[in-house]
């Protein structure tokens, strides 16, 4: 024979199981609490927060403990002064130095050096120099742009070279002067820069074969695309453009 079982009966086994777990709860809630009390000796243990005493105005503690550093250690060093010994980073900059950096060249000729180049000494220095990355001729390219072959103004379409789209050739010059070669960056001369200069104008047809280029004839060049430039914000000078 079966007995049958009430909701009632139901009921009551779901309760006893919930007792079961809440005991169970309460039992892990009073090992957590006994764990955080004092220890015998009364120690307090690590879950209570004590309270730190109250730093005094020289930066220490009454007990003597050091409170932490002040606003002074964070103040900037003067210049000249630093963390490593002797109080100073680096050395200052000799004349020699600065003279060396500060060889910028602007449109109108502004910082060019004594010296001159003519095309023919500005072949032998681009196949020594230029070639391995620009191509043999200039219009081949490779690990660097090409850098001739194309006539200017430029437009679009057209290739981007020193003839087609460079507006000074002043800045020429002072590009190559200071970045080129790649892998030597201002190994040339003040020379050979005037000549290979010379080369890659001459090649793009701008200047004669016979031309010799130095700090009075390089800023008479006008570059085929000067006039795309403008000294000006594009709605100032160009309305058309959106």
């Amino acid at each position: 024979m079966t007995s049958r079982r009430g909701p009632l009966a139901d009921t009551g086994s779901q309760l006893v199981r919930w007792l079961m777990l809440g005991g169970l709860a309460l039992f892990a809630l009073a090992l957590v609490a006994c764990d955080g009390d004092d220890d015998g000796d009364g120690t307090a243990t690590a879950t209570q927060a004590t309270a730190s005493p109250t730093p005094t105005e020289d930066g220490e503690d009454p007990e003597g403990t050091p409170a932490g550093p002040g606003p002074e250690a964070f103040t900037t060093p003067a210049p000249g002064e630093g963390p490593r010994s002797g109080g100073e980073i680096g050395e200052p900059a000799s004349e020699d130095v600065i003279a060396a950096l500060d060889i910028d060249v602007v449109p109108g000729g502004a910082g060019l050096p004594d010296g001159s180049g003519t095309v023919a000494a500005g072949s032998d220095v681009y196949a020594t120099n230029c070639a391995r990355c620009h191509g043999a001729t200039g219009t081949e390219g490779g690990i660097g742009p090409r850098l001739v072959g194309e006539e200017g103004p430029w437009e679009p379409g057209k290739a981007i070279t020193i003839g087609s789209y460079w507006p000074y050739a002043e800045t020429v010059y002072d590009y190559i002067r200071r970045a080129m070669p790649f892998d030597a960056p201002g190994s040339l001369s003040d020379d050979e820069v005037y000549a290979v200069v010379a080369w890659l104008l001459a090649e793009e047809g701008i200047i004669e074969d016979d031309v010799e280029l130095n700090a009075e004839t390089l800023p008479q060049v006008r570059m085929p695309n000067r006039e795309s430039f403008f000294a000006c914000w594009p709605e100032e000078c160009r309305p058309d453009v959106p």
